[in-house]
């Protein structure tokens, strides 16, 4: 595991001979620099550093910073950048003085789609040397605007299409115009980690209102700590969805107050924004009656496109339901009830849950044969799946009527 340090160069200006100095503050420490990354190597133990600039960022003066000593090489940085004509093969002895394994980057202005996705290749660049269980520090204080979204936006696409684990530990802005209100002249190194934080946050969410799905939400949960009672609530209901446990769900929503009372009460603000989803999912899979809670959660997983586990939990709604009905005051969960229910669905029902094998009118495209297929994964219907997702809606409307009885 290696602390890496992702910094930006920006060009600075150089008076009375020198680049001006800040007085970076961090953890109750002050750091005195021209260099951001400077006060944060120091600070954090930095192992590995990552250095991006243009032609005419003050190479020079962070070769100095990191203890560079060649007068005449830090000449020949200074005259090079003044005439916009650094390039790699300049920085190769700036990279033998940092820390083994750290990379100079050259990157262009990004004035144009073609200059931004050459600058992006850069930095997936920088992707290539982080492994897992590195901890990336962004520094996104100097240079252009763009590269400091261009260094955000970078950890987040690395992080999802690679399956490397690394972990952003930080995202750091000196915020030097703070310096002029402050008596000392400090400049804060304001951490805005939260915007990554939040953006998580923003994926997890949008993953429960359109899919219900709450596995990124538990990520996200679990990467920041978040109280034990909270996390095992939704990692509990993650579960019962995930293996569609439609027993465990129905006593989680009758046992849903108490749940929600945790979350509710959670020292996390986002948190707290989530119960008006969750409340909206009990009130909709809310049913005193197995069968009606059933076919509610058929409809829940086809309006999340969920439509295997819709089919299982329609069709096993359908058989409790002529349970309830031709069997009443009877244990519905008993098999042999439900086997011969499965028989007794009343006409115009039976057609369109039960096959019919009468070759002068074969109808192999019911709900049970469906059902069947996905639950054994068998491949007689491999050719019918868009007809099989389009039939689903044309069922969950037609047994609504049955459910109504």
């Amino acid at each position: 595991m290696a602390k890496i340090l992702i910094s930006s160069l920006g060009t600075g200006e150089k008076k009375d001979g020198a680049y001006k100095k800040a007085k970076y503050s961090i953890d109750n420490k002050t750091y005195e620099t021209s260099f951001i990354a400077d006060a944060l190597h120091k600070h954090f133990d930095i192992e590995k550093i990552f250095i991006i600039g243009t032609k005419k960022s003050i190479w020079d003066e962070a070769y100095t910073i990191f203890g560079g000593n060649d007068h005449q090489y830090l000449e020949e940085l200074f005259d090079k950048k003044e005439c916009s004509n650094i390039d790699i093969d300049c920085l190769q002895q700036f990279e033998e003085i940092l820390p083994i394994g750290s990379k100079c980057l050259i990157i262009d202005y990004g004035l144009d789609e073609n200059e931004l996705w050459k600058n992006f290749e850069q930095f997936l660049m920088i992707a290539e040397h982080i492994q897992d269980g590195d901890e990336v520090y962004l520094d996104i204080t100097h240079s252009f605007r763009s590269l400091s979204l261009m260094s955000y936006v970078m950890t987040q696409f690395a992080s999802s299409i690679s399956d490397k684990n690394f972990k952003v530990a930080g995202v750091f802005y000196g915020m030097y115009e703070y310096s002029y209100e402050h008596p000392q002249k400090i400049t804060p190194i304001v951490d805005l980690k939260i915007l990554l934080e939040l953006q998580e946050w923003i994926k997890a969410i949008d993953a429960i209102k359109k899919y219900s799905d709450f596995d990124p939400l538990v990520k996200v949960l679990n990467d920041i700590g978040i109280e034990a009672n909270v996390y095992n609530t939704f990692s509990n209901l993650n579960n019962m969805i995930s293996m569609a446990n439609m027993g465990a769900m129905k006593q989680f929503i009758e046992t849903a107050s108490k749940k929600i009372n945790s979350i509710k009460t959670s020292s996390n603000k986002i948190v707290a924004l989530l119960v008006p989803e969750i409340l909206k999912l009990i009130e909709e899979l809310h049913h005193e009656k197995m069968s009606d809670f059933q076919y509610a959660l058929a409809k829940w997983f086809y309006r999340n496109k969920n439509y295997a586990q819709s089919y299982i939990a329609l069709f096993e709604a359908v058989v409790t339901k002529t349970c309830e009905i031709k069997f009443p005051g009877q244990n519905i969960n008993d098999k042999k009830i439900r086997d011969e229910a499965k028989g007794r669905i009343d006409y115009p029902y039976n057609k369109y849950f039960l096959e019919n094998k009468d070759k002068k009118n074969e109808n192999l495209d019911s709900v049970s044969s469906v059902r069947h297929s996905i639950a054994h994964q068998i491949n007689d219907r491999k050719n019918k799946v868009m007809q099989d997702i389009q039939r689903l809606e044309t069922f969950l409307t037609t047994f609504e009527s049955y459910f109504k009885q």
